[in-house]
This record gives structure tokens, sequence and C-alpha cells, in this order.
């Protein structure tokens, strides 16, 4: 199925409303064939440096974050740009993604120009907390896109005091809500975590755009830029 599907068959009435949770799963975004030939790429790429990010650490609303996972993340704004020249069936999933989103456009007009800023990989290795509950930075526009490549687990999200459980599978696709989508007084940005792995790992590949792509994040290390 082409984005033209899932566009036209979905309503996205979880990001626009914003009494709404603020996160679309879209099931068998990737189809099998995609994935595969990205797994194939990623186990055979001597470019892929993973980093241990594995950490327990308080964020700036002083909510203990948990994390279990390795990270290689690409500045796509900056930094080196070969990396992803060895990784072209990454590159057609990210402009895949990055289209889609823009063509989100007709319901929500601020993702007309929206440019993934940053491509990250995440490789889950506990199975009770990949990573707890937290809110994505305010720095990250429009969407964040999640694309589940290996494994599953439920992605929690807290909504009026209560936990939704969303499982993800392989080739589903997470859109989550983030700052500037669209006028609202409310918090737009869904308090989420990932829990409950199936799987003795789990792999994601993350795209967010940025309004200040020129600062560093804390706590973040990309494998190709050091500001």
């Amino acid at each position: 199925m082409n984005n033209e599907y899932f566009k036209s068959n979905l309503k996205y009435e979880q990001l626009s409303d914003p009494e709404a949770m603020g996160v679309e799963i879209i099931h068998n975004f990737i189809s099998p064939a995609e994935v595969d030939s990205i797994m194939r790429e990623i186990n055979n790429s001597s470019k892929i440096d993973w980093l241990d990010a594995h950490e327990v650490y308080k964020n700036e609303r002083g909510l203990t974050i948990t994390q279990n996972h390795f990270t290689f993340a690409l500045k796509l704004s900056a930094g080196d740009q070969s990396i992803l020249k060895a990784l072209p069936r990454v590159v057609e999933l990210k402009d895949r993604i990055q289209d889609f989103i823009r063509d989100l456009s007709e319901l929500f007009p601020t993702l007309d120009s929206w440019q993934a800023d940053e491509l990250s990989f995440h490789l889950y290795d506990d199975q009770d907390v990949g990573l707890s509950q937290h809110r994505d930075n305010k720095r990250f526009t429009g969407l964040v896109a999640i694309a589940s490549l290996y494994g599953e687990c439920d992605f929690i999200v807290r909504h009026k005091d209560q936990d939704i459980k969303l499982p993800v599978r392989v080739g589903d696709l997470c859109l989550l809500r983030a700052t500037e989508l669209f006028n609202s007084d409310k918090e737009l940005r869904p308090e989420h975590s990932v829990l409950n792995l199936k799987t003795d790992t789990r792999l994601s590949m993350m795209l967010r755009a940025n309004n200040r792509p020129t600062e560093a994040i804390k706590g973040f290390k990309f494998n190709n830029w050091n500001p």
C-alpha cells in the first residue's frame, strides 16, 4: 500500500482533536519486503556504530526517566552525511515517511514544509521498560514519526489520568503530535512510554523536525555531528 492509501483511508482524529490522546498507529505502513531489505542493510553495514544510551536521570520536570536502549543517530541538516550513502534503503524509508507527513498538510497546514532534522535508530533490550513515561522535547515540531522494524512492544499513552495500551508490531508507523502542529491552549504533546517487549529486543527508526537545529540536545548524541 502506498502513501495515498494511508492518507485517504484514515481520519487522524487522534491527532487533530485537542481532546484526543495525540498518537496514531498506522498498521502495516512498511511492507514485509521493505522491512527485510532495511534490516539486511542495517545488520550488514559497517557504518552502524551503536552508542550505549542506557541511563536513569531526572528531566526538566523532575520526572525520573529510565531508558534501556542503544542508539544510532544521524543529524540530517549538518555533520557527515556520507554514512547515509551506505544506507540507501534507510534513506528511501526516510524520504517516504517525510513525503507522507507533508501530504498530511491538507489536514495540518503546518506540515507543508516539514523536514526531518534527525534520523535515529533505537535498539531496546529490556523486556519491562524500554523507555519510561515522558514527552518529546518542545523543540520537535509538527509530528514525531517512529517506524517499527523489529520486535513487538506496548506503546503506553497517558491520557486523562489513564494509561492506554497500544500494541506495536513490525511494519507499524507511530505518529505523535508535537509542538506547532496547530494552535491550542492545551498541551498537545502526549505522555508516552515503551514497555513490555514481547521479543528479546526491539528496533525502531525515529524522524524528528527541530526548530533549534544548531543547538545540542542535552543527553542525546549523534554519530555524525558534535556541536
